[in-house]
């Protein structure tokens, strides 16, 4: 469904319209699907799917410039329970330098305020132009140094949204994209254990964006993959699960990821006791220490130490070991 949000006057005198997109709608799709064709294939088998149906509790808005009715200028925001990703900005090339995205995007904030995001992540690079709009329209680098910014509507948002409270697990759904993104730009705790994530290929402070899109493409593809998340009662996703085939191992074994935000470690077991695990064939994890929450966790479940690479990989600009945990018997042939 497409609405109006008002015209602009370009530098070039040109009057540029601007309205969002909420999908699905497929017949959005027939313009903005071609305008992003440069991007790969993981996010055109999203572009796909969420122009086409629902996605869970997945809302996916496209905002966009339009003259004479053809797109000019665009950008993505996907979220749930009001945190977001802000992604895919981009300005026809003959339409450039005229200050297009420059006048979307303070509508689109708006916008996207009106409808109940409260928080927004995005990736670019460091002080480039881009980042220099980004930071105009109140986003900010999270550790200073690189272009993975977030926006919060009041500097309180995360700490009302990551606040204690009852969990629950569930599946992991694609309206997990969002908060979960905001869960792995939070700051690297004193002796938090890392890395966070080997499925979702974060070390420590980090995004999750293209991973987890890799991920659910996995899943329609039908691989014996298992994700899991924690929920808080303020609709928070504070954790994750995953049980997948250990592709190192040949395929030969399994892999378990584990992560939970600090102020809820007590209930990573929550997560563990809902995995579905194999009767067959050993499970492996994977940490670089030092010992703590998931260690403790995974230890309750019959995960013991197997084996240790010494300083292995690089944690917060030190080596580290990476220590194997692993349940379960070998397979035989």
């Amino acid at each position: 469904m497409y609405t109006h949000l008002g015209s602009v006057t370009l530098k070039t005198g040109e009057q540029m319209e601007l309205g969002v997109v909420r999908c699905p709608d497929p017949s959005w799709a027939r313009q903005i699907k071609p305008f992003l064709s440069h991007k790969g294939r993981e996010t055109k088998d999203f572009f796909d799917a969420a122009f086409e149906r629902p996605m869970d509790g997945l809302e996916t808005r496209f905002y966009v410039g339009t003259i004479g009715g053809l797109l000019v200028t665009n950008v993505m925001v996907a979220g749930a329970r009001g945190a977001g990703i802000l992604g895919h900005v981009y300005t026809a090339p003959e339409h450039r330098r005229k200050g297009a995205y420059g006048q979307l995007m303070p509508v689109q904030m708006a916008d996207t305020q009106r409808a109940g995001f409260r928080a927004l992540t995005l990736g670019t690079g460091f002080e480039t132009h881009a980042y220099r709009i980004y930071h105009g329209n109140g986003f900010r680098s999270i550790d200073g140094t690189s272009g993975r910014m977030k926006w919060l509507a009041q500097p309180d948002v995360e700490a009302r949204y990551f606040r204690s409270g009852a969990t629950s697990v569930r599946p992991a759904r694609w309206d997990d994209w969002g908060p979960l993104n905001l869960l792995t730009y939070q700051p690297v705790q004193a002796g938090e254990e890392l890395p966070r994530s080997w499925s979702f290929r974060v070390k420590g402070q980090g995004s999750l964006e293209g991973t987890f899109q890799a991920l659910q493409r996995d899943i329609m593809r039908q691989t014996p993959i298992t994700p899991l998340a924690l929920e808080s009662e303020h609709g928070a996703t504070v954790g994750w699960a995953v049980l997948q085939p250990d592709n190192v191992a040949f395929g030969e074994g399994w892999l378990l990821d584990l992560y939970v935000h600090p102020g809820c470690a007590g209930d990573a077991g929550k997560l563990l006791d809902a995995v579905p695990w194999p009767d067959q064939g050993r499970v492996a994890a994977y940490t670089a220490g030092p010992e703590g929450y998931r260690t403790a966790a995974l230890r309750d479940f019959g995960f013991r130490p197997i084996a240790e690479l010494p300083d292995w990989l690089q944690v917060s600009g030190k080596p580290a070991p990476l220590r194997v945990l692993a349940r379960g018997q070998m397979l035989r042939d």
